[in-house]
């Protein structure tokens, strides 16, 4: 018998493999990786709209975050844009310019080019910004300090 078929040692082996899997099961478990039961703050699936609209921004948030910044971003896949939102209630464009409101914690974007005036709800998380309108994502950008392109 060789040192590696003592007796046991395969005993010894799977207790502590079979050891090993419970602890990660456990900790699967407490990190609710294994669960299908997420608490909606983490999932705003999940969420009720009072808890999903607690997620987005209000209009003092907008003012302060986006009002006199740039974002550059896209609106669907093929159409990607750069603004700068300024204090005048102006949006300034590389080749056209629009007007921005705060209504009931939305920001409205007013092109010339558009039949309507369109307003979104405004997440923001450090410099990534969501769009949202009617509880999905309509648009995705980044926050950029101030007016870096000179619009």
């Amino acid at each position: 018998m060789t040192h590696d078929d003592k007796p046991g040692k395969t005993m010894i082996g799977t207790g502590r493999a079979a050891a090993l899997a419970a602890g990660l099961a456990l900790l699967l478990v407490l990190a609710g990786c294994g669960s299908d039961d997420e608490s909606p703050s983490t999932n705003t699936e999940k969420a009720s709209p009072d808890e999903k609209k607690a997620a987005m921004a209000d209009a003092r948030t907008i003012r302060e975050r986006v009002i006199g910044n740039t974002v550059t971003g896209t609106m669907s896949p093929d159409s990607a844009y750069t603004e700068f939102y300024a204090a005048d209630g102006s949006i300034h464009g590389a080749s056209y310019e629009a007007r921005w409101t705060i209504e009931d914690d939305q920001l409205c974007f007013d092109y010339d080019e558009s039949p309507q005036i369109d307003c979104y709800g405004v997440k923001i998380d450090g410099e990534s910004v969501e769009w949202h309108r009617q509880d999905e994502v309509q648009g995705k950008g980044t926050l950029v300090e101030g007016n870096p392109n000179n619009f």
